[in-house]
C-alpha cells in the first residue's frame, strides 16, 4: 500500500536518470560517517526488491522482499553473514504471488518473515520462520473473507511476537489486523473496531507495543498500543491538510517511540514521537517539497534517544531518489545516501548494536529491470 502509487506512475511514465547523485546533508549535522553501497544479489532478471531487514548483530542480518522470474511474484529472503549477501531459499504458499514485507528476529535461529500469498481469489497471511538451517511457512490465521494482509512484524521473545496488517473485505472497506505468536501458534487478536490499516509494529515489553498506519478512508494517521490484555487506539496527529500515513515505528524506551510517513498527499515527511504522554509532531526535513515532488519515509530505526535513524524515497517527476534522515538529540537532519541506476528507494532500515545501519530497498535499471538494493552506513 506505501509505495504501489509511484511504482504504478514510474511504469507508465519512465524514469530519468538518476545516477549516483547524492543527496546533500542539512547544513548543522553533526553526523559522521557514509553510506555505502553492498553488493546484493538478484534471484530474477526481471524484478527483485527487498522491503524490511532486521539485524541481530555485525555478522547477522536478514532482508527480506520478493522477486518475479516470470508472471509470478515469489518470496526472496537475503542473509549477511558479514563479508557478503546471499539469496537464501524460502517457500510460497500455493501457485500464485506471494510477498514478505516484514521481518524480526530473537536470536540467529529464530527468525520471523510477514507478508501475504494469493490463494484462490484473494490474499492469505503469510508467516514463514527460520530455524536456523531453513525457513518454512508456519500456519498462520486469515479472518474472513476478502484479503488479510500482512505488513509488519516485531519480536518481544521467542514466546511473544507481533505481526500487523489489515483485513480488506469484499465491498473494499479496510479494518486493522493483529496477530500474536504465544510460543505454540499464531492467533488473531481483537484491535478497535474502525476503519485503518497497520503498517508497522514495534515492542518495547510484553505489555508495551506499538501499531502504527493510517485510517484509510479519511488518510488520517492512526497509531494503537498493547497494554498486555487489549489494543487501544491512542490519538495522533496527521500534520498538514491532505493524505497522511504513518508506515514504521521503533522503541527506544516506553517513554521514547518514533514513527515516519508521509503528510499532505506523500508530498512531505513526516516524524512523529511519543514521550510517554503524547504523540507529536517533529519537525522533519523534506528536501523537495514542492512542485511534482514527493517525500515519504518508510523505515524507522533507533540506536540511541540521540541516535535514531528514518530511509525512505525523494521523487521529484518520476524520478526516485533514495532519502535518508538521522534524529541526533535535537533534530533530524538529512544525511547523503547514493542512488544506483535510474531510480532508487529505501524501504526499511535496521541498526546493529555498535552502530552499524543497514537500509534496504529496491533500483530501477536501464531497460526495465529492478534490482535489490542495500546500503551500509558506518559511522565515523
Amino acid at each position: 500500500m506505501r509505495r504501489v502509487l509511484w511504482r504504478a506512475i514510474q511504469a507508465a511514465l519512465g524514469l530519468a536518470l538518476v545516477g549516483s547523485a547524492a543527496l546533500a546533508t542539512t547544513a548543522g549535522a553533526a553526523t559522521t560517517g557514509a553510506w555505502s553501497v553492498v553488493p546484493s544479489p538478484n534471484v530474477s532478471n526481471d524484478l527483485n526488491e527487498l522491503d524490511a531487514v532486521a539485524a541481530i548483530s555485525a555478522t547477522d542480518v536478514w532482508a527480506v522482499g520478493f522477486f518475479r522470474p516470470g508472471s509470478i511474484y515469489q518470496t526472496l529472503t537475503e542473509h549477511w553473514d558479514g563479508a557478503a549477501w546471499k539469496a537464501v531459499r524460502s517457500p510460497d504458499v500455493g501457485a500464485s504471488d506471494n510477498f514478505l514485507s516484514g521481518v524480526a528476529a530473537a536470536a540467529s535461529d529464530d527468525v520471523w518473515a510477514v507478508g501475504r500469498a494469493f490463494i484462490g481469489s484473494s490474499n492469505h497471511t503469510l508467516i514463514e520462520h527460520w530455524n536456523g538451517s531453513r525457513w518454512a511457512v508456519v500456519p498462520s490465521p486469515t479472518a474472513g473473507s476478502g484479503d488479510n494482509v500482512l505488513n509488519a512484524v516485531a519480536v518481544v521473545s521467542a514466546n511473544d511476537a507481533w505481526a500487523v496488517g489489515y483485513r480488506r473485505s469484499l465491498g473494499g472497506s479496510f479494518s486493522t489486523l493483529a496477530l500474536h505468536w504465544d510460543g505454540t501458534a499464531w492467533r488473531v487478536v481483537p484491535t478497535p473496531a474502525g476503519v485503518g490499516l497497520l503498517n508497522g509494529v514495534a515492542a518495547a515489553a510484553s505489555n508495551d507495543v506499538w501499531a502504527v498506519g493510517n485510517r484509510g478512508d479519511d488518510a488520517g494517521t492512526l497509531t494503537e498500543h498493547w497494554n498486555g490484555s487489549a489494543w487501544s487506539i491512542v490519538p495522533s496527529p496527521s500534520g498538514t491538510v491532505g493524505e497522511s500515513s504513518l508506515h514504521a515505528v521503533a522503541v527506544v524506551a516506553s517513554s521514547d517511540v518514533w514513527a515516519v510517513g508521509t503528510q499532505r498527499e506523500g508530498i512531505l515527511t513526516l516524524t512523529e514521537h511519543w514521550d510517554g504522554a503524547a504523540w507529536r509532531i517533529v519537525p522533519s526535513p523534506s528536501p523537495m517539497p514542492s512542485g511534482d515532488v514527493h517525500d515519504t519515509l518508510n523505515g524507522v530505526a533507533a540506536l540511541s534517544g540521540r541516535d535514531v535513524w528514518a530511509v525512505g524515497t525523494t521523487a521529484q517527476l518520476v524520478t526516485d531518489q533514495t532519502l535518508s534522515e538521522q534524529w541526533n538529540g535535537n533534530a533530524w537532519n538529512v544525511v547523503a545516501s547514493p542512488n544506483v541506476g535510474v531510480g532508487s528507494r529505501l524501504n526499511g532500515v535496521a541498526a546493529v548494536p555498535g552502530g552499524t545501519v543497514w537500509a534496504v530497498g529496491s533500483a530501477s535499471r536501464a531497460g526495465g529491470s529492478t534490482h535489490t538494493l542495500i546500503l551500509r552506513f558506518i559511522g565515523g
